[in-house]
């Protein structure tokens, strides 16, 4: 629990919108102003969600349940936390005067220990890695180990009605090893231990910030939307899906304080109009070039399989519709992709006549 003294609020909260953009968001959409649709960015962090949190909203939001994650499984809670990005701690062994510090650090002299976790075994009934003491000494340029501080490990729930996944940590600290460190570092490696249990149990009881941002990510794309940004984060989508978008939007505030997703209006002018269709065919280009690339993999390494044709087929198919989709929407041809895609289907044509 934060026990610090409340602070007053700040007129803008970290990672919402300012206020001025906030105020032309209404005003664009309270003047009935005709729309093409909206550009969407979002930022999701950690927060204390539950699967079960996120079903109920789905429901109340009238939001489709088939992006609702499946449920949170403890294999995974345990992967992520004692996983190659999991927690770490570092310190330094030998503590230099005041003024010497900053130079130090700069010179990269002295020692420096690190505690992690390594694995070391995966079978059928369980996932073995060990707590490890790295010391680094910069200036005999040498690195030292203490191999087994503590034993990680996931043991499976093998019972034939236990769901994937399921099973639990088992934390068995070297009690020997521990106390032939010094006494702060003693502390160090007991405080790194309750932090791996305390992190578990949290991924086993809350969905990840990844996770939550994915089920966001998901939903978009699923409204057929346009990337306008390469990166990704931002996207147009049509107007038509409006409804759903303010859905998402109150989804996204549920998650708390600092995660938000925003729509900005875009007006129906051809300034507009002509970014939205750059975007996409610069986008459908590049998803047909690698469609294309694909096929061809496909032709001179003969996978010419019945599940990896239809995989392809699929495919097309998905960018065939999108483009009928986004021209009809935007009242405007879209040659370029249009020719893309007949110069495709041929390939594609031609690699079912090699399967057949």
């Amino acid at each position: 629990m934060n026990t610090s003294p409340a602070q007053p609020a700040s007129p803008r909260q970290p990672g919402r919108p300012a206020a001025g953009l906030t105020d032309y968001l209404e005003a664009m959409e309270a003047d009935g102003i005709p729309l093409i649709g909206h550009l969407v960015l979002y930022s999701i962090f950690d927060a204390d969600v539950t699967r079960d949190d996120l079903e109920r909203w789905f429901g109340e939001l009238g939001l489709n349940p088939a992006f609702v994650p499946p449920p949170i499984r403890a294999v995974d809670a345990f992967e992520k936390v004692t996983g190659p990005a999991g927690i770490r701690v570092t310190y330094p062994l030998d503590p230099q005067p005041p003024g010497r510090r900053r130079r130090g650090r700069q010179d990269g002299q002295g020692r420096e220990a690190t505690l992690m976790i390594r694995h070391v075994r995966r079978d059928n009934d369980q996932i073995v890695r060990h707590l490890v003491r790295e010391v680094r000494d910069a200036t005999a340029t040498r690195l030292s180990y203490d191999t087994r501080l503590a034993e990680c490990v996931f043991r499976r729930d093998t019972h034939p009605t236990a769901a994937h996944g399921a099973g639990a940590l088992q934390l068995t600290p070297g009690h020997a090893a521990i106390r032939a460190l010094p006494p702060d570092e003693q502390d160090r490696v007991q405080a790194m231990l309750a932090g791996i249990k305390d992190a578990y149990q949290r991924h086993c009881t809350y969905l990840t910030a990844d996770r939550l941002r994915a089920v966001i990510r998901s939903y978009i794309e699923s409204l057929h939307a346009i990337r306008v940004r390469p990166t990704g984060g931002v996207y147009f989508i049509h107007h038509r899906h409006t409804p759903a978008l303010a859905a998402l939007r109150e989804l996204a505030a549920r998650f708390g304080d600092d995660s938000h997703l925003a729509r900005v209006p875009l007006p129906d002018q051809e300034e507009m109009r002509e970014m939205v269709i750059t975007a996409f065919t610069t986008r459908s280009r590049e998803d047909l070039d690698r469609l294309a690339r694909d096929i061809a993999a496909a032709q001179r390494d003969g996978h010419t399989g019945q599940a990896t044709v239809q995989a392809l087929h699929k495919r097309f198919r998905d960018l065939q519709a999108a483009t009928a989709e986004h021209a009809d929407l935007l009242s405007t041809s879209l040659d370029d992709a249009n020719a893309a895609l007949q110069l495709v289907n041929a390939q594609l044509a031609s690699l079912l006549a090699q399967a057949s």
